[in-house]
């Protein structure tokens, strides 16, 4: 019996056997495998060498070797040779006398036949490299079927990098090791899924990170007890079953639970309350929420309340228990599970000499903080479990502008958009932060500033604290720490992990869908990971192409916020703004074509004929 002189229907067959043996979370991987194989079926070329097979878009390095295993079981059962190219069964040496980790594979890159090409090494990280470490790093998490976070790769990577993971933006290094990630998804070692971003070793990634690990014979903390070689499978305590609120607390019992109505979910309703009476009003409220949840031993369990005559004295607040809620993982922290502090953006400096100016001021009055980048605002709180590490994003945030700043930012359409991407982060309490000192002049921008001011507190709602100079800023900041650190004292936070965000209008969709369902009491707060944060609110990230139009309407002189929502508002892309000029018939019409439109429109979104000629000498045809 011999193969037949196609081989395609075999390969296909075995491609849909790669994707039916997936765990049902690897959706990424299942569609680069079904979409291999349909690239497979639809080549019209023969398909007989595995390296055939490099052929075909969608098929890599990694799916041919899978492929040629399967061929060679496939030809060992029928008792057939395995199919090999005469030009690689010729004998072929190596130049290289290193160690056998290090030997680089000879491999074809699709030459004539009969003739040899470039010898190509295989590619393997630099011991104590930064793509040595994620690779180690995703070994030990177990990273084979379910993706942990960039956050959690680092942490866990640190350890065997020789240089930091993370970027130190007080020592102007804008790259950490963690950039060497790129070269690990483009050699197919390991799989980027989701949004926000998680990641997984590939059954290549996987073998590579073994022999990495064997190599420098290295011990992970979970292989106690255990062979050097085997990882431990890390299995989450609680299964993720769906679980609403009603699923998760005894409605009836919570209800009583909760707070006195007459206090608001809002911080700023004790921003300015005397500490120590609250302190006393938490202390008779938390006390009077005890003695009432013993009769429920799921709520006893989610509040960490015992009953009094409970000999175990361990804290229980150190479980975290998992569940989903439309679809989307969430995690339960219990008050006490977590500690609360401010991160400021690394650009927030008092002047260009005194760049860390914020954060030593507050190191001394011994207030924690930690300076990023920020993908939104100047000054956020976050909340960090003291088990696991992860992070969250409260509900305050902070935009601190000097007056002239301000004043610029007015003019170059900056407010606008930054107060646009401050209401999308799903943050109750923004604020305004003001500082009185400036650094230019602002001539002829003294009503402007009134104007804004206004529509920030009114208009918007937004909250505003003025100070003198940056030493009042510090006083601010540490008075709003106290009240925060407080608030937070008395909370259950729900942190959501969403993986299939579209856009950052689902960021906030998701939220709201989370607090309508959860926050019925006001012990209870919904929250998304500082990670989903940072990576769905920055500037480029995940816009849609309406966004994007109304970004490029603003760059035109004289175009707010407003109007470029009423210009997109009519015509929703640059196509259909394109399109409308080029059907114009004169050069008159399409410099009043914006005033047509838009000429009779309601208060900001008045496009005048001045304005509709800038706006035609930007896309007119004419």
């Amino acid at each position: 019996m011999s193969l037949p002189t196609d081989l395609k229907s075999l390969y296909a067959e075995w491609l849909q056997e790669f994707i039916n043996a997936l765990n049902p979370r690897q959706e990424q991987l299942a569609a680069t495998y079904d979409k291999a194989r349909r690239n497979l079926l639809d080549a019209e070329d023969t398909i007989y060498y595995p390296r055939d097979l490099k052929k075909i878009r969608g098929i890599g390095d990694t799916i041919m070797r899978k492929l040629e295993k399967c061929l060679e079981r496939y030809c060992k059962e029928l008792g057939v040779e395995m199919p090999i190219p005469a030009i690689e069964s010729t004998q072929r040496g190596t130049k290289r006398t290193s160690t056998a980790l290090r030997i680089g594979h000879n491999e074809l890159s699709g030459g004539q036949e009969g003739q040899m090409t470039k010898k190509r090494r295989k590619y393997i990280p630099k011991k104590r490299s930064g793509g040595y470490g994620i690779l180690l790093a995703l070994l030990e998490a177990n990273a084979l079927t379910r993706g942990i976070s960039k956050d959690d790769i680092i942490e866990l990577a640190e350890k065997y990098c020789n240089s930091s993971m993370k970027p130190n933006y007080m020592t102007k290094e804008l790259r950490g090791a963690w950039s060497s990630i790129k070269s690990l998804i483009k050699h197919e070692l390991v799989i980027e899924q989701g949004r926000p971003k998680i990641y997984l070793l590939t059954d290549e990634g996987q073998a590579m990170a073994r022999t990495l690990k064997l190599a420098d014979n290295i011990t992970f903390a979970n292989e106690k007890g255990k062979a050097a070689n085997e990882v431990e499978l890390s299995k989450d305590v609680d299964s993720e079953i769906t679980a609403n609120f009603q699923d998760l607390f005894d409605a009836e019992v919570y209800e009583n639970v909760s707070r006195p109505g007459i206090h608001s979910s809002s911080l700023m309703d004790v921003t300015f309350q005397d500490i120590n009476m609250m302190s006393t009003n938490n202390q008779s409220r938390i006390s009077h929420a005890r003695t009432l949840a013993i009769s429920t031993p799921l709520t006893r369990k989610i509040l960490n309340v015992k009953p009094a005559a409970a000999a175990d004295d361990s804290p229980s607040n150190d479980r975290i228990l998992r569940r989903r809620f439309i679809g989307v993982r969430y995690e339960l922290w219990p008050k006490g599970s977590y500690e609360v502090y401010p991160i400021i953006d690394y650009r927030e400096v008092k002047s260009q000499s005194d760049r860390d100016f914020f954060s030593k001021a507050l190191d001394r009055k011994g207030i924690k903080c930690e300076i990023r980048q920020l993908a939104l605002g100047d000054i956020i709180w976050i909340g960090k479990n003291k088990k696991t590490g992860t992070e969250c994003v409260l509900n305050t945030i902070i935009e601190r502008k000097r007056l002239d700043d301000l004043a610029m930012s007015i003019r170059d359409n900056r407010f606008m958009e930054q107060k646009n991407r401050l209401e999308k982060s799903g943050c109750r309490n923004k604020y305004y932060l003001i500082e009185e000192t400036m650094g230019k002049s602002m001539d002829g921008m003294t009503e402007a500033l009134k104007t804004a001011l206004w529509v920030i507190l009114v208009y918007y709602r937004f909250s505003m604290m003025k100070t003198i100079n940056a030493d009042d800023t510090v006083e601010k900041l540490q008075a709003l720490q106290t009240v925060i650190a407080k608030e937070y004292s008395e909370k259950t936070l729900v942190v959501v992990f969403p993986n299939d965000l579209k856009n950052q209008d689902d960021y906030l969709r998701v939220l709201d869908e989370f607090r309508s369902e959860f926050e019925k009491g006001r012990d209870i707060e919904c929250c998304h990971t500082y990670q989903c944060f940072q990576e769905i609110l920055g500037k480029g990230e995940l816009s849609t192409v309406g966004e994007l139009t109304i970004r490029v309407l603003m760059f035109i002189k004289g175009v707010s916020i407003e109007k470029a929502v009423a210009i997109q508002s009519v015509y929703p892309t640059l196509s259909h703004i394109l399109k409308a000029y080029n059907e114009c018939q004169s050069e008159q019409d399409s410099r009043l074509l914006m005033f047509k439109k838009l000429g009779d429109a309601p208060g900001a979104k008045k496009i005048t004929k001045n304005l509709s000629e800038k706006i035609a000498d930007v896309f007119g045809t004419f």
